[in-house]
């Protein structure tokens, strides 16, 4: 198990640990849910590389299956898998809702498709 030393050298608290992983898992979730794909997966990235034990967490390397594939909704309905397991990190987000209410994926232009824009200024 790695350990994570805060820049003092003293180990962190386990409460430090476990809200660091919290902040961590919630950003993915909210970048699965709400963006790009790229987004997610820098996320994703940003989620494994510092925390070591869910680098190697089942849940964790399905939901990078789905985004090296580009499938958000599919990442989206996995990681519904982790809210009994992480609760904190579907806490205090409204923005976190469940698989029903996923959002639609969008098209080529980001949802603007049907708009009338005045090009002629």
């Amino acid at each position: 198990m790695a350990r994570s030393y805060p820049p003092g050298g003293q180990p962190a608290r386990q409460g430090d640990r476990q809200r660091s992983r919290a902040q961590r898992l919630r950003s993915l979730l909210l970048a699965i849910q709400s963006g790009p794909v790229d987004a997610a997966r820098l996320a994703f990235t940003a989620l494994t590389l510092h925390d070591n034990e869910l680098n190697h967490h089942p849940v964790i390397a399905r939901i990078g299956t789905a985004l090296q594939s580009s499938h958000l909704l599919e990442a989206w309905r996995i990681a519904q898998e982790l809210r009994s397991q992480f609760p904190l990190a579907f806490q205090g987000a409204a923005a976190l809702q469940t698989v029903d209410a996923a959002p639609a994926p969008r098209g080529f232009f980001g949802g603007f498709s049907g708009r009338i824009f005045d090009t002629t200024a």
